[in-house]
């Protein structure tokens, strides 16, 4: 089954131990200065690795990146280069790797002036895939990270002597108050530098009010920023070799470096593991809805193509806007929501941490979906904590459960609706790439096979996301087999007990209404045989 790919990672190894000449991707980036934003984050990491393996004559990658909970800049990347997904890099690269100390939501994205002097001096590609990826993160936040620290970075970028690309990366839904989003810039909502002066000047009570009327029809503060941020892009391409890359929902890798590896909950593969997992059982999804979502390493290799491909167009027309590459599957690989979770539960290997038989109920109306959600997700915790409380344990499955539910709310919005996208720029750079190329740095959607993805991907979620060895399939199975069997007898008590409860309220009123009704027959009978007496005499 997996044969094309066994005789591909054959093909590059070969291609590595003969010495074989660089491809024309490869070659743009021999010897480059590589500037990376976000790198600690799902695709940043892909696209680190990605470079690092398949590029390695460049001459050195800086990585900005802020100290987190306790943990300086360096041990975060020691953290990062111990993961798994760099098990196929070349130790001798990792000499190459630079660390800037920095942070996004700070002016200047936090870096010194030595520091920033260092990269004007020697960048020659920029890779700003930093943001805040909270659907509900305050504005004031989402603003500093996703468009002043762009702003910056653009100022930056227009100091940098040996630039050769910059790559901006947005999100596909960017303008999702559109039902046709085609490759080219929209009407901001909001002119970029008034948003940003309305966050420096009010307060946050004020802006908290000042939210819900700035976004209108756009579902939350993350597509609202991503939106503004394009539009400053825009404003700011002026002597910036600049373009914009727009993935759709991005899940687990196809195949590089590793077949299904995932590292974060965010967007479906949270909802996957929670619901195989028997914590969540209902969505608000739209099954008939086509389900927009690419894997990790077809954006990542997207990304790394199109600053090679950007550079072959530095003779274009000066006065075009920069181009943007909408990275979506829709296109020319359309599967629906139903025939995600379908593929997500027939190749889902079970896992020993599941708490109940898992079952998913998709339902498109929002009132259905709020039903379902309060029976089987807030009452069995609302029970199972008042249980814990009695014996002394911490109760937290309602809370628990109110996550689930603020995860399905904030999904809904792209689950129940269907967007016309466009790729044609896409296409035409997927065309312009060398048969090598197209080979290493693959991002062709059409020819993916989503069965065969599929069964990496569950198999990733299990294995890295749970952190459940594939070695304890047949105890998950066992497990999930007796999770079944209780599923069924509760069903069973609960239904004796609806049965019951119904026959205590409505049986009692119907043997009272059956006695009545004896009573009166009778009593009838009675009067007709008297009056039949006293008329014989």
């Amino acid at each position: 089954m997996y044969e094309t790919y066994k005789g591909e990672v054959i093909q590059r190894v070969k291609m590595d131990l003969d010495g074989s000449k660089d491809t024309p991707i490869q070659e743009f980036y021999n010897d480059a200065t590589i500037l990376v934003t976000g790198g600690t984050g799902f695709l940043g990491k892909v696209l680190i690795e990605k470079i690092m393996r398949t590029c390695p004559k460049f001459s050195r990658m800086y990585l900005i990146i802020r100290p987190k909970k306790g943990k300086d800049s360096l041990q975060r990347l020691k953290e990062i280069f111990d993961d798994q997904l760099f098990t196929k890099v070349d130790p001798s690269a990792l000499q190459k790797i630079s660390i800037i100390s920095g942070d996004c939501s700070k002016p200047m994205l936090g870096l010194c002036s030595e520091d920033q002097d260092l990269l004007q001096k020697q960048v020659s590609v920029v890779f700003h895939v930093a943001a805040t990826v909270r659907f509900d993160e305050p504005l004031p936040i989402a603003v500093a990270i996703n468009i002043a620290a762009t702003r910056d970075l653009m100022t930056l970028a227009k100091g940098m002597r040996k630039l050769k690309a910059f790559i901006h990366t947005s999100t596909a839904y960017s303008n999702c108050h559109l039902k046709k989003i085609e490759e080219t810039f929209y009407n901001s909502p909001i002119p970029y530098s008034k948003l940003i002066t309305l966050t420096e000047c009010l307060d946050h009570a004020q802006l908290e009010q000042l939210t819900p009327i700035l976004l209108r029809d756009v579902p939350n503060t993350y597509v609202f920023t991503k939106a503004v941020a394009e539009d400053l892009v825009l404003k700011h391409s002026k002597g910036i070799p600049v373009a914009v890359v727009r993935p759709s929902i991005i899940i687990a890798t196809e195949k590089e470096p590793i077949p299904g590896w995932v590292d974060n909950l965010y967007g479906p593969s949270g909802v996957v593991v929670a619901s195989t997992t028997g914590i969540m059982r209902t969505v608000n999804v739209d099954g008939n809805v086509i389900a927009d979502v690419v894997p990790v390493d077809m954006v990542s290799n997207t990304i790394i193509a199109s600053a090679w491909h950007l550079d072959t167009m530095k003779n274009k027309d000066s006065t075009e806007p920069p181009p943007i590459f909408n990275c979506v599957s829709s296109v020319q690989n359309p599967i629906t929501w139903y025939t995600f979770f379908s593929l997500c539960y027939k190749y889902w290997p079970h896992t020993i941490f599941a708490i109940w038989y898992p079952f998913l109920s998709i339902n498109s109306s929002r009132t259905r979906h709020r039903l379902l959600s309060f029976i089987w997700h807030y009452l069995p915790a609302l029970v199972i904590d008042s249980i814990a409380q009695l014996v002394g344990k911490q109760p937290n499955l309602v809370k628990v459960s109110n996550k689930v539910e603020k995860i399905c709310s904030l999904l809904s919005y792209f689950s129940t609706r269907q967007w016309d996208f466009r790729d044609d720029n896409l296409q035409s750079m997927w065309q312009s790439l060398s048969s090598e190329d197209q080979e290493l740095f693959w991002f062709n959607i059409k020819s993916l096979d989503w069965e065969k993805y599929f069964y990496n991907y569950m198999r990733g979620a299990r294995q890295y996301l749970l952190k459940d060895d594939l070695s304890s399939i047949p105890a998950a199975k066992t497990r999930v087999q007796r999770l079944y069997w209780l599923h069924c007898f509760v069903i069973m008590c609960l239904l004796f007990l609806f049965l019951n409860t119904m026959w205590y309220w409505f049986g009692g009123l119907l043997v009272s209404y059956t006695q009545d009704m004896r009573y009166h027959l009778t009593s009838s009978s009675t009067d007709t045989y008297a009056e039949k007496v006293n008329n014989a005499f």
